[in-house]
């Protein structure tokens, strides 16, 4: 069995699945993904995702210090 099935059944069994495309842009991890890509060096915390989750994470680059 290659390492891809595993993970496939792996993740059946937790109820999920691994997706082929990329997240809907509007969704909390393409929100993630989107403000990665405007502020490479940012490491993502908690704060992150709960601000992608309530939909209020910045997808523009932001002013650092």
């Amino acid at each position: 069995m290659d390492n891809d099935t595993d993970l496939r059944f792996a993740l059946q069994v937790a109820g999920a699945e691994l997706a082929d495309t990329p997240p809907p842009a509007d969704s909390p991890l393409g929100r993630l993904r989107t403000f990665a890509v405007a502020n490479p060096g940012t490491v993502l915390e908690a704060g992150h995702v709960r601000q992608a989750l309530a939909g209020t994470l910045p997808t523009t680059p932001t002013l650092r210090p």
